[in-house]
């Protein structure tokens, strides 16, 4: 195909203006199309040529690491594309400012240095499509792009069509064609903005009427209690102090059927109040401390766990946050591992966070067992703190610790087992009896989930937080604020840490290794970034420049060697078509070997006449070389002597290579 000149200049502005590269797109426009006025070319040899291609795999795998060090890997794809006519600028140079109107692709980066080497090329055509595709990546949604796209496309079709088509029906026909291809174009992307609404719209239904994860509005009994089995670290906690023991993630109002039940309706965008930097609570606000948190957030949103009286977050890596008027806080888009610095104050607290209702239900179904327990501890007289604290003693007499899921037996419900015979469970049992004992008490109180801080790593020096550090426990409100009520065996942590692995030690070093690229990866770790790049670079130049230097270019004419070659129409004669089928065999003509000798080594023949097929060979040769031609009576035979002899192909037999 022929690439008209200056074609590939337009591309490279037009690659320039869409990916907002215009000055790289102006400067690689002028090197390349600067060939046609340079007065100087080069020789390359092939293996010039290869070490070009080994310099810009070179270039290329650069290139990748340093999108990878500075991009999210989700827009890994788009940015390396984007950049492909910068990377791969070496190989069209070579070729335009060499004395070859082709060049070698090929490699010799291997153990044994042996070159591997493709047939030449011209890469021009390439490079011509790389730059429209890469173009395509910027993505600009400009009302020009198509209308541009479409000229290049039809300059280089036009060049390329053929001769037997006016220009006028040839242009008629593409504009057609490009009419129909726009139309499609804005078709598709109407038909996929509605889809995405669609689906978005399905998704928040979904989410509000099945209350489910990444939200988290309803907790299933024993959810927790399933974590207990695992060592996974999922948060960091760093402070130069001791932090609050408990970290609150979402609160629950509502038991029923062995679900405690929240709600999403009231979840409203929460504003930043400078860049990267929210209020959970609304100033003025009391001098705290302050504390850094790593979360792994691996669907990128979910729930934000903080201590009571957090009042304030700064973070990079949160981008949109959601709270209720409870204090519960919704990631709506972060990183896969989010880190925020937290101010707190043990005294502050929302002031939206007030008991409703919901907060003094009691199931009917678990009132009995409630009300016996109630009678068991006396509280005649008692305040509300004192009650609470008679609770907690009663908790502590009788009740142990245990892993173990309870079925209800003889009771109406696994709660019920519990309280009056078992009275032996994880968390999430004692949580729950103690909210609802509340109740009876006539303190408004929740449920709580979230987790402890209990571990501080000596391989981290920081307090990691484990899924089998994942805790539930009661908030009362006493004196107009929420208060922690934990009435589970303080010995929990001891017990939950006798089924950790023993070698937890060393996965404990391949999690922080794991942990630590991972905030590489998204740019968490940004005082190691810039270090990073530049030995990239620096690696990379240095063997750029070993392979240039191994170039030997030898300086030529100004003109490019374009070999001549004479060309003939073709005469076809009744006898071509048994020379096409010689030709298309995978037995080469040896030198100096007549046709007819080759002939009989590629096939076995039923009825042969060596000076028949000699004479109808001759008689073709005539008819496509001698100026005078044949007679009609000799055209006559070749035509029937070609017939005979294309139909004996057919029947013959082909030996396997040929005879010797």
């Amino acid at each position: 195909m022929k690439v008209p000149p200056l074609i590939i200049g337009v591309a490279l502005l037009f690659w320039g203006v869409e990916t907002d590269n215009l000055l790289v797109g102006a400067l690689l426009c002028l090197l390349l199309e600067g060939h046609n006025l340079a007065t100087t070319r080069y020789t390359l040899t092939e293996d010039d040529f290869i070490k070009v291609s080994d310099l810009t795999s070179l270039i290329f795998l650069g290139s990748l690491a340093l999108v990878l060090l500075n991009h999210k890997p989700i827009n890994f794809l788009r940015i390396t594309a984007g950049w492909l006519p910068f990377i791969l600028s070496p190989l069209i140079v070579a070729q335009l400012y060499s004395t070859s109107d082709k060049i070698v692709i090929g490699t010799r980066l291997t153990s044994k240095k042996k070159i591997h080497a493709h047939k030449p090329i011209d890469f021009r055509f390439y490079y011509l499509a790389i730059c429209i595709f890469a173009a395509a990546t910027g993505n600009s949604r400009a009302l020009w792009f198509y209308p541009v796209m479409g000229f290049i496309l039809a300059w280089f079709l036009y060049q390329n069509r053929g001769r037997s088509f006016s220009s006028t029906l040839f242009v008629i026909l593409l504009g057609v064609s490009l009419g129909f291809g726009y139309a499609a174009i804005m078709g598709m992307e109407l038909a996929q903005s509605h889809i995405l609404a669609k689906v978005h719209h399905f998704w928040r239904g979904y989410y509000r009427e099945k209350n489910s994860d990444p939200y988290k509005s309803h907790v299933n009994f024993g959810e927790t209690g399933r974590l207990k089995v695992s060592g996974e670290i999922i948060m960091r906690v760093d402070a130069p102090y001791a932090p609050p023991h408990l970290f609150k993630e979402a609160s629950y109002s509502l038991f029923a059927r062995g679900n405690w039940l929240g709600t999403q309706a009231d979840f409203a965008f929460l504003a930043p109040v400078e860049e990267a930097s929210w209020n959970l609570v609304d100033p003025p606000h009391k001098e705290g401390k302050t504390l850094s948190v790593q979360y792994n957030l691996p669907k990128e949103k979910g729930l934000l766990p903080y201590p009571h009286g957090g009042y304030h977050i700064k973070s990079n890596t949160i981008f949109e946050i959601e709270k209720n008027r409870n204090g519960v806080v919704k990631v709506i888009d972060g990183a896969s591992i989010i880190s925020y610095d937290l101010w707190y104050h043990p005294e502050m607290q929302i002031k939206t966070d007030l008991p409703t209702a919901r907060n003094l239900i009691v199931p009917e179904n678990e009132r009995y067992v409630l009300q016996e327990v109630i009678g068991r501890i006396d509280v005649a007289g008692f305040s509300d703190i004192n009650k609470i604290a008679a609770l907690q003693q009663y908790f502590k007499k009788d009740f142990s610790y245990s892993l173990s899921f309870l079925g209800k037996e003889e009771y109406d419900t696994p709660l019920g087992n519990f309280l009056l015979k078992q009275k032996t469970g994880f968390c999430e049992y004692y949580a729950t009896a103690t909210a609802l004992l509340l109740r009876l008490y006539g303190i408004p109180s929740r449920y709580v989930v979230g987790y402890a801080i209990l571990e501080k790593s000596w391989l981290e020096r920081k307090y990691v937080v484990r899924e089998r550090h994942a805790h539930a426990w009661a908030e009362a409100f006493v004196d107009n604020s929420w208060i922690v009520v934990d009435t589970t065996p303080a010995n929990w942590a001891e017990k939950d840490l006798e089924e950790a692995p023993t070698l937890e030690t060393i996965q404990d070093i391949f999690r922080l290794i794991r942990h630590q690229y991972g905030l590489f990866r998204i740019g968490s770790g940004t005082e190691n970034t810039f270090f990073y790049s530049t030995i990239v670079i620096v690696l990379t130049s240095f063997l750029v420049i070993r392979i240039y230097r191994r170039m030997r270019i030898k300086q030529a004419g100004g003109e490019k060697k374009v070999e001549k070659v004479r060309s003939f129409e073709r005469i076809i004669s009744p006898f071509s078509p048994i020379m096409d089928i010689c030709l298309q065999s995978d037995v080469m003509r040896r030198e100096k070997e007549s046709f007819v000798d080759w002939v009989v080594r590629i096939y076995q023949w039923n009825a042969f006449d060596r000076m028949e097929l000699k004479d109808l060979y001759h008689l073709h040769l005539r008819m496509r070389y001698d100026p005078e031609g044949l007679g009609v009576e000799e055209v006559e035979r070749l035509r029937q002597g070609s017939e005979k002899y294309l139909e004996e192909i057919g029947k013959a037999k082909r030996p396997a290579g040929g005879l010797d």
